[in-house]
């Protein structure tokens, strides 16, 4: 092989490299809906906490029922993910859009956490009915944790609840 040929192959061998090195394994779904509305959020990754994606919003009133429905899959071909945590909360936060996590000793709508071992394709999910009565903008997020990553996988969505009608 010539020289030139050899540092072209080293030179596309270290562009696809980091590619490689973070391998992706999870997939995640995340569905927010009012009687009026419904908005998908689709996987993002950490670092940074709040990911590359803008996240979507949805727009509630106080009292109104919100439907929340999360999948979470295991996307590696031949990997089993052993003691994978999947989270999901809805925390109060100050705007639509905020890089920083709310402080879930805060204002916690609603938290839920477990451990799980997902075969290679295998799929963990729930549903949840609520009621958010205090007007406000909401962060819901479904996150990995313990994937053994250098890097773990979410799915957020900004709600924003406005009062009932007629209230202030």
């Amino acid at each position: 092989m010539s020289h030139r040929m050899g540092t072209m192959v080293a030179a596309l061998a270290l562009a696809i490299w980091p590619a490689l090195a973070r391998a992706e394994h999870a997939k995640i779904t995340l569905d927010v809906s009012t009687d009026r509305e419904k908005v998908t959020a689709h996987v993002d990754q950490t670092p940074p906490d709040w990911g590359k994606n803008p996240r979507p919003v949805l727009k509630a009133r106080a009292g109104e029922t919100i439907r929340v429905q999360s999948v979470f899959t295991n996307v590696y071909p031949h990997k089993t993910l052993e003691n994978v945590v999947v989270h999901l909360y809805i925390a109060r936060q100050e705007k639509v859009g905020q890089h920083e996590l709310p402080d879930l000793s805060g204002d916690v709508v609603s938290e839920t956490a477990f451990e799980i071992d997902l075969k290679p394709g295998a799929k963990a999910g729930q549903r949840s009915t609520l009621r958010i009565d205090k007007p406000g903008v909401y962060l819901v997020r479904i996150e990995s944790r313990n994937t053994g990553s250098d890097h773990e996988h979410f799915a957020a969505i900004d709600l924003v609840v406005s009062p009932k009608d007629g209230e202030k």
